[in-house]
């Protein structure tokens, strides 16, 4: 299965989306904006693309959990907060989030996003990069897609699988590329705080640890997440795991208010160098009261309206 994706040809004139420099490469992320649940979601977006337009990219991301649960036929809000993603021009790419499949299957969501296909790779400035497909469910032994929310009410331990022929694809691919390399997955791949929630991507952890210690260089840099609606870095055999905050909110559960909401937007801008760095442009806000301290909900002690500015130092190829 081919799933190498050209980089599309752009102009950015009046927009500030350059290339930059052969020797870095310059993105800007957002995740989890979660429109159709979060009021103001079409603000948020409208907020990043601003601050993109400010910046000198190489391409936009966005992690996943874009919209959410979206049903076959489109509300005019919803066509129009499609249309504004599609129309900043820019080179954007995206990642199945699950809520995405909460009333239809990965096909109709691709087609809106505009996604040839749900995991693939490319390469930018010199560097490779890999998004992931990691939402499937064992149903029964078999491994299938999500599709109409089939993945509620089941354990942790039948959900956000990676397929087996994505996983034979994916050593391939990190395999076949010569280019220090970045992953992207909608949910986490490496352990964080919240006992378990890698469980079920461990083997793609595997692979790229693997990657790693065969290439003798720290040739996997980073593997950035979504998801998980906080922010956590953490470091395992050279690759160096991110969790990158929603754009929204966290969810606090029912019994708490389901939305602990965050005033501002959250987006981050990633600058990576081949001469050893990776720095991640922070952004600050609180949240909406009553905050999950005031609500004392056990995951207060966690939790931010904030990504952290980070600058962190690599090993620059032999």
């Amino acid at each position: 299965m081919n799933t190498k994706i050209d980089r599309r040809t752009f102009c950015a004139t009046g927009f500030g989306l350059l290339a930059a420099s052969p020797s870095s490469v310059r993105f800007g992320m957002i995740a989890d904006i979660h429109h159709n649940r979060m009021p103001g979601a079409q603000d948020r977006l409208n907020a990043f693309l601003s601050a993109s337009g400010n910046r000198s990219l190489d391409f936009l991301i966005q992690l996943g959990d874009f919209c959410d649960g979206y049903s076959f036929a489109l509300t005019p809000e919803q066509k129009e907060f499609l249309k504004t993603w599609h129309e900043f021009r820019a080179v954007k790419y995206s990642i199945l989030g699950n809520h995405e499949m909460d009333h239809g299957g990965k096909a109709q969501i691709m087609d809106r996003l505009e996604m040839p296909k749900s995991y693939y790779s490319f390469d930018v400035n010199g560097f490779h990069f890999v998004v992931l497909d990691c939402l499937h469910v064992n149903d029964n032994g078999k491994i299938v897609d999500y599709v109409n929310g089939n993945y509620f009410k089941r354990p942790a331990s039948e959900i956000n699988l990676v397929d087996p022929a994505q996983l034979e694809w994916l050593a391939a691919d990190l395999k076949a590329t010569s280019l220090p390399t970045i992953v992207f997955t909608h949910p986490c791949v490496n352990s964080f705080w919240y006992p378990g929630a890698e469980t079920t991507r461990a083997n793609v952890r595997d692979i790229l640890t693997r990657t790693n210690r065969q290439a003798g260089w720290q040739k996997v840099i980073a593997c950035f997440s979504g998801h998980h609606h906080v922010d956590h870095h953490s470091e395992l055999a050279g690759v160096h795991y991110l969790l990158v905050n929603s754009a929204s909110y966290y969810w606090v559960g029912p019994a708490y208010g389901s939305l602990a909401k965050y005033r501002d937007p959250l987006f981050t801008f990633v600058t990576i160098a081949s001469s050893g760095s990776l720095t991640i442009e922070g952004k600050n806000s609180v949240f909406v009261p009553p905050t999950p301290d005031e609500l004392h909900h056990p995951d207060a002690p966690h939790l931010t309206a904030s990504i952290e500015a980070r600058n962190i130092r690599l090993e620059p190829r032999p």
